[in-house]
């Protein structure tokens, strides 16, 4: 029975051939593009679930006093994650993962670890420039589960002196794996000679734990400092190691009964500025290491916004549907072709579930080989589509078994959804009527105009989205952000070497007045991009916080920065460097927070510092915040940045010239440099990257939209070609035919345009409420984007119309 419907199906396909390549390029589109989006969203998923032991894994936390005062916003999506929102601490004093293994018989382990640090490792006689270089307990390869290629995990970090490195940072310093007992020299760790006990494969993609180099936690520069501390300090991020068969939620709440004796009640000593009520309050959590990627608390190595792979499954889901309707709408307006085959199989005895079958079967034979050539499509493209997405993806990562099974599910759902419904609507069609005559039957299909409106609803809401995402990221790329980003090259100071950076210093600073094509120079100790660090202090007896940056005498000139009041700093002013006056620069936010007791000149004890200026706003953050109050102090000697203004045009040569006179003051130390406008536009990658995506699915939306719409044009230009060719005969214009088939679809476009309009105003309103700083959605947006859909819907038409209107109508009514 099959195979009679495999051979018919086949000779069909033959048969219509026009009408199966439009299919099959139309799903081949659609599920590549659903491919690539499961993959991403699959990758997203598998972060940090490879550990053997991940589901005794937790990452510890504890609420967060800094921001607890801060305005709770609700954003787009939020209820969703609401959780992955919440921003907890993630650093604990040194002390604390000794005192947890001590007194917990459930815990296996407590995982201190600290970095990621930027180091210098002496190697095989040469210097090097190691990023990812991350301070650890011993227990660390013990219970996660990264491969070794060499050494015990077990005793491989249990030595002070012991080091462990990755497999291709082993082939980069030796040239080879087989590095066991070799020696690197630690020039920032007092010059430590450490011998490698372990070498361990490259870190998987999907994990958030990154690293080239595991050093010792006990060899950490202020371990010592930290532990006699007590809870003064907190630096240490800890990963809980449960051992089997404890109840994770039964140990938490064991867990903070123990806290408040241990950590809450000492901390309500001495709060500070800290809120009694918030220390009283305070909880330690386990999240699951598995989820702790959802989350947004900071210094985590990978960030999945979880918003995002639900919004990819609703793209996927509205890709598939529309790819579906799309297939419905073409096969039913081939239906008329296949009208007398139909009567033909139930005059000679086929039921209407036999008609189903077959046609079912060729539906499943199209989908199959759109879902193959799909897969091997998504395959071939997922290196450009990982560039697209920044989304390292490879098909390696994931079960054959996990990619098999989607492949056959995506192709049994897609061919039951695509299938269904034209099997249905032809298998109803009376044998008697189709061949009493020549009459060509007629079909009426009114659920394939209510699919069809739907199909551009959704055509409609995605080209609103991608408009609106477009208009806010140029919106982003325009704004003024306050300052001049134009032109400065930032070169990045290498480590916290006090009489390092002195030297590169003054060098810069005696060199760059005598070069025309430098404007101006200057230092910063932390970028625009959101660096600085938060300080508290009280006014009026409430917690509030500032951020604060150390910056150079030349800061506000180079960058263009507006005074309200006051002055910028001044070498000639000695005061400027009075450790009593303490001088800084205040923005117009935290001047206007202070109240009316902030005075220019005037020693404020609420910031504990002498007010010389106050500086007009400007963003120093992501335009998703808004401007928080900001501190400017004189930079004592940490640079983490020297800045050049740079003549227009000139910026090789400046490069060039800047990298010699850094390497006269440092030797061969890496020459790591960046741009102030770039390294701004990094901060809205994200954003970049979801726009992409949303303006890929629009296209294809609109391709498989217009398809549909083509489809349907069919249907209405066979049902009415004998009336066509009647008003022919009776003086009808090509026009007028022309504006008679296109009159309802005028309607149906018309009916998608006014349900789409208020669902992507909604949505899109929703999604800017994630940017304080945004654009309005304007009538005329919606009209434009209604406008575009409607002009891509009247050519899409226009051919079909066109074609009845031009016919002859000798041969539409000769039969008659």
């Amino acid at each position: 029975m099959l195979s009679g419907y495999l051979k018919i199906g086949l000779r069909n396909l033959r048969k219509y051939r026009s009408f199966t390549i439009i299919n099959v390029i139309g799903l081949t589109i659609s599920v590549t593009f659903c491919i690539l989006l499961y993959l991403n969203i699959r990758y997203e998923q598998s972060f940090d679930k490879f550990h053997v032991s991940g589901d005794r894994l937790f990452r510890l936390e504890q609420t967060n006093l800094w921001k607890a005062t801060e305005e709770k916003k609700a954003k787009f999506l939020s209820f969703i994650n609401e959780q992955e929102e919440v921003k907890n601490t993630l650093v604990f004093p040194g002390k604390v993962f000794g005192d947890l293994e001590r007194t917990f018989p459930e815990i296996k382990a407590a995982v201190p670890m600290s970095g990621e640090w930027n180091m210098f490792v002496i190697a095989n006689g040469r210097q090097f420039k190691e990023e990812k270089a991350l301070d650890v307990g011993s227990a660390f390869l013990e219970s996660l589960s990264f491969k070794m290629i060499a050494g015990i995990k077990e005793t491989a970090l249990k030595g002070k002196q012991n080091v462990v490195l990755s497999e291709s940072i082993a082939r980069k310093y030796f040239g080879t794996t087989n590095v066991m007992g070799k020696t690197l020299l630690l020039p920032d760790r007092d010059s430590m000679l450490m011998t490698i006990t372990g070498v361990i494969e490259d870190v998987p993609g999907n994990s958030s734990i990154k690293f080239n180099i595991l050093l010792p936690i006990e060899i950490g520069t202020d371990l010592q400092e930290n532990l006699e501390g007590g809870f003064n300090q907190s630096r240490y991020q800890i990963i809980i190691h449960l051992k089997e068969n404890i109840d994770a939620v039964k140990f938490e709440t064991k867990l903070n009964e123990w806290v408040k004796g241990y950590f809450v009640e000492p901390y309500l000593s001495k709060v500070g500025f800290f809120e009694p009520d918030l220390v009283a309050q305070m909880h330690w959590y386990l999240r699951p290491l598995a989820d702790a990627h959802y989350n947004v608390s900071t210094f985590w190595g990978h960030y999945t916004n979880a918003k995002n792979l639900y919004q990819l499954a609703c793209l996927v889901l509205i890709i598939l549907a529309l790819a579906s309707i799309n297939y419905v709408l073409l096969t039913v307006s081939n239906a008329a072709k296949r009208s007398k085959e139909v009567g033909m199989r139930k005059i000679l005895g086929a039921n209407n579930k036999s008609v189903i079958y077959q046609f079912w079967v060729e539906t499943q034979m199209v989908v199959l080989v759109a879902v193959i050539a799909g897969f091997f499509i998504a395959w071939a493209l997922l290196p450009v589509y990982g560039k697209l997405t920044d989304t390292p993806i490879s098909l390696s990562a994931f079960p054959l078994s996990e990619i098999l099974l989607a492949i056959v599910a995506l192709a049994f759902v897609l061919g039951l959804i695509a299938g269904y419904y034209p099997a249905f609507i032809l298998s109803r069609m009376k044998p008697a009527s189709i061949v009493k005559s020549s009459t060509t039957f007629k079909i009426n299909p009114g659920f394939s105009r209510v699919m069809m409106v739907a199909q551009y609803t959704a055509c409609i809401i995605l080209m609103v989205a991608a408009y609106v995402i477009t208009s806010q990221m140029n919106f982003i790329n325009n704004k003024d952000l306050g300052f001049d980003k134009e032109q400065i090259l930032m070169v990045k100071n290498q480590g916290f070497d006090r009489d390092r950076t002195k030297k590169i210093n003054e060098r810069f600073e005696g060199w760059y007045p005598n070069e025309s094509f430098i404007k101006n120079y200057t230092t910063m100790n932390a970028g625009l991009s959101g660096g600085g660090n938060t300080n508290g202090f009280k006014l009026n007896g409430e917690q509030k916080w500032l951020r604060q940056l150390a910056v150079g005498y030349d800061y506000f000139t180079m960058l263009n920065l507006k005074f309200v009041e006051g002055r910028p700093f001044n070498a000639n002013f000695k005061g400027d460097t009075s450790s009593t006056e303490r001088p800084s620069i205040v923005n117009e936010t935290l001047f206007k927070m202070l109240g009316k007791e902030a005075k220019v000149g005037v020693y404020n004890k609420d910031i504990r510092s002498t007010i010389i200026g106050v500086v007009k706003d400007y963003h120093f953050e992501s335009l998703t915040k808004k401007i928080e109050p900001q501190q400017h102090t004189l930079i004592t000697w940490y640079n983490q940045y020297f800045l050049f203004k740079v003549q227009a045009g000139k910026m090789p040569d400046a490069i060039d010239k800047i990298g010699t006179v850094y390497h006269q003051a440092v030797g061969d130390l890496p020459y790591e440099y960046t741009f102030m406008d770039e390294d701004i536009a990094h901060m809205y990658e994200a954003d970049k990257r979801w726009q992409r995506l949303v303006q890929a699915g629009c296209i294809f939306a609109i391709l498989i939209a217009c398809m549909g719409l083509f489809g349907l044009s069919a249907i209405n230009a066979a049902n009415r070609v004998k009336e066509i060719g009647i008003r022919k005969v009776l003086g009808a214009s090509v026009p007028d035919v022309v504006i008679s088939l296109s009159r309802n679809f005028v309607g149906m476009i018309l009916i998608a345009f006014l349900i789409a309009a208020p669902v992507a105003w909604w949505l899109m309103s929703s999604w800017l409420q994630d940017f304080e700083y945004r654009i309005d959605i304007s009538l005329w947006m919606l009209v434009v984007v209604g406008l575009v859909a409607f002009l891509i819907a009247m050519c899409t038409l226009g051919y079909q119309a066109v074609r009845a209107a031009i016919a002859n109508p000798v041969e539409s009514l000769k039969a008659e």
